[in-house]
């Protein structure tokens, strides 16, 4: 089987010196050189000295014992060497190495080198106890069946943990044995970080035995543990490739289960050993084994990261503001969303198991909420004695369905629902709806209710994921009061009361500082410009003219120093009305950029620019806050608002934040000009001029 696992080329100096480190094993000729460490004189080092008579074998012999030093015969194929191992890697001679403790022998039979110099060998394994070693015993009978079955991290184990492999000798030098660490551990990270920096075939060999098995043991203190987890976390800064992350992110795990051992048995604090791990540089702490069996609440977001969307992002948000440790049931998405797994960095840190279902992926379906239902309530029933809180979002209504089934069954578990805009109608005041295809569950719900709300009981997905959770939640969380009203003020003053009595009004969470440098943006810009930017969809009440309108209504008051950056989805009809914009020169269209890219842009940018959803004549008053405005609150730039009369948005009172009427366009060139002059830049420039149609 193959393995190619890729370094991240944007780390030059990892990549120099892997190429230079190739460079040095490429003259090797085919063979083995085969190093034994001894500390004290053993019966397997004289087997080995007596087998050692092939051209293309050689023993390396490296001790610190002056005894032993002087016991080593003198022989051709034979390398004595006082010092380390790392001193004994520099007198490698041949293609592969392998490194052997001082009780262990290697024997060859009708040995012939037949493999590539890049190739991973398999050794067959005899005289063994442990089960680990037995493990590979029976993987490397079976290898080219399993083969077949792919190569997860199990097929990855098997390769570290015991030291039977032949491995390039391009790779001697990944891993730097260090003192504070037993020899296997040390055999274990030559092994791993060889293995993760490898592009070749993985074979095995009948004819190169190793006898014996290395001292057991593993890690006992926090300092040895926390030493393999920074070399492993060294790798995973330099590394992009999915499935070597994956890979290292699986013994990254393996070593921090014990640290939370000690956690749990009160022997270390978490919070001091998260503090310790940060203070010595590891970025990738594997919270979900530190929080393992922690969570009290449990997260119902049918769309959740790693997928990219709004409403997932804004319950990571959520989980990060509240600083509680989670449980998630999501679905896969792949099918309707794309998927960014930097999106987690939300979340890691409070997360403790995230299941991710496997079910149908839709809007609204009924097949789909179905499906999210049974399949996320047997997850409950597996963990029930955790939680003592649910917490489901929508959009997407699956997630309050589930929420309801939990809490009908369980009605001590606290569910706490929140909602993201109104469901019941869309943006232009359009009934939504969607068919509940099981006439049963909706007999069902009205067995659980009291008669008198039997009559707000129908067959609409939209609705029931309203009345659900508004008479069975114990807590709502609205973002805005005109939300809040806009939604109750269908129902009759009794269910009002009802939930305003639940009801919390919660603006959409802004992220941590920290987020907006995690990925660093390359996007051009002019630093003399005065450059806006616009990011998200456009909608019908939403869409290019806005853009568009502001441009115009800047240079029809001579104002030409700036640039709209907008990053959207670039539909034709987007890309049509810009085609034939006459103020195009000012305007850049670009596709989407990730989450974390944007928030970094959010920081770079000069002005930032949202718009209300224009309600005015559709709805009563303005019940929408754009979700954006919250990742804007926490960049450093200003933000421009474009706003209807007596919205939220438009009753905003803050310091960066400029509020403008969207239909008051005489006001779009006062606001800008105090723009400029807060960012200290010209309205006009001479070579700046361009001539509109």
């Amino acid at each position: 089987m193959k393995i190619d696992f890729k370094i991240n080329m944007q780390d030059v100096n990892s990549d120099y010196v892997n190429r230079e480190l190739e460079e040095f094993a490429a003259t090797h000729p085919p063979g083995v050189s085969v190093i034994q460490a001894v500390d004290m004189w053993h019966e397997s080092v004289e087997y080995n000295i007596e087998h050692f008579q092939n051209s293309n074998k050689q023993l390396i012999i490296v001790t610190q014992n002056d005894a032993v030093y002087e016991k080593i015969p003198a022989h051709a194929f034979i390398t004595p060497v006082k010092g380390t191992v790392e001193d004994a890697k520099l007198y490698v001679n041949f293609s592969h190495f392998i490194i052997l403790s001082e009780h262990q022998k290697i024997s060859f039979d009708d040995f012939e080198v037949s493999w590539q110099k890049s190739d991973i060998i398999l050794c067959d394994f005899e005289d063994i106890d442990s089960v680990d070693s037995k493990i590979y015993k029976y993987f490397h009978t079976h290898f080219d069946a399993a083969e077949a079955h792919g190569s997860g991290p199990g097929f990855y184990d098997k390769l570290v943990k015991e030291n039977t492999v032949l491995l390039p000798s391009g790779k001697l030098f990944v891993h730097e044995f260090n003192g504070k660490l037993s020899f296997r551990m040390n055999i274990w990270l030559q092994q791993l970080l060889a293995i993760a920096s490898v592009s070749g075939e993985v074979k095995k060999t009948a004819a190169v035995v190793i006898h014996h098995e290395l001292d057991r043991g593993f890690p006992e203190s926090a300092e040895e543990l926390l030493l393999v987890i920074r070399q492993i976390d060294d790798q995973l800064q330099k590394r992009y490739d999915a499935h070597l992350v994956a890979l290292l992110n699986h013994f990254n795990k393996q070593f921090t289960v014990p640290l939370k051992n000690r956690v749990d048995r009160g022997e270390i604090d978490k919070d001091a050993l998260i503090c310790d791990m940060k203070a010595q540089g590891i970025e990738n702490i594997h919270y979900k084994a530190l929080n393992k069996g922690d969570a009290k609440k449990l997260v119902l977001a049918y769309c959740f990261p790693p997928y990219n969307d709004t409403s997932g992002n804004v319950m990571a948000k959520r989980i990060h503001e509240s600083g509680e440790i989670v449980d998630i049931i999501s679905n896969n998405m792949d099918r309707i969303r794309t998927r960014d797994e930097k999106l987690l960095n939300l979340v890691s840190e409070l997360l403790d198991s995230q299941i991710m279902l496997d079910g149908p992926q839709a809007f609204s379906s009924w097949g789909s909420i179905e499906s999210y239902i049974d399949n996320g309530y047997q997850q409950y029933l597996n963990h029930k004695e955790k939680y003592e809180e649910i917490y489901s979002r929508a959009m997407f209504t699956q997630s309050h369905f589930l929420g309801y089934e939990i809490k009908r069954h369980h009605t001590g578990v606290k569910w706490v629902a929140e909602f993201s805009d109104p469901l019941h109608k869309d943006v232009n005041a359009e009934l939504r709806y969607a068919p509940v295809e099981d006439d049963g569950y909706i007999e069902s719900l009205k067995n659980d209710l009291d008669p008198k709300y039997h009559a707000l009981i129908n067959d609409n997905v939209f609705n029931l994921c309203e009345v659900l959770p508004f008479i069975h939640a114990d807590e709502l969380i609205f973002t805005n009061t005109h939300q809040l009203e806009y939604m109750i003020g269908r129902f009759d003053p009794e269910l009002q009361a009802i939930v305003m009595e639940k009801a919390t009004v919660s603006q959409h969470p802004t992220p941590p500082e920290a987020l907006y440098d995690l990925v660093q943006s390359y996007y051009k810009l002019d630093e003399t410009t005065i450059n806006l930017a616009y990011f998200g969809n456009f909608y019908d009440t939403r869409g290019f003219r806005q853009i568009e309108l502001v441009a115009k209504q800047l240079y029809d008051r001579g104002v030409n120093n700036f640039k709209i950056h907008v990053f959207t989805n670039l539909r034709g009809n987007t890309m049509r009305f810009y085609n034939n914009s006459d103020f195009k020169a000012y305007i850049t269209l670009n596709p989407y950029v990730s989450y974390f890219e944007f928030l970094n842009l959010a920081n770079k940018l000069d002005v930032l620019m949202i718009f209300d959803a224009e309600t005015i004549g559709i709805k009563p008053f303005n019940p929408y806050v754009p979700s954006k405005l919250s990742d804007y609150r926490g960049s450093d730039s200003l933000v421009w608002a474009f706003t209807e009369a007596g919205s939220i948005l438009d009753q905003t009172e803050e310091d960066n934040i400029t509020i403008t009427r969207q239909h008051e366009y005489h006001e779009y060139g006062p606001a800008f000009a105090g723009l400029a002059e807060r960012l200290n830049k010209e309205l006009y420039r001479a070579d700046m001029i361009t001539c509109s149609k």
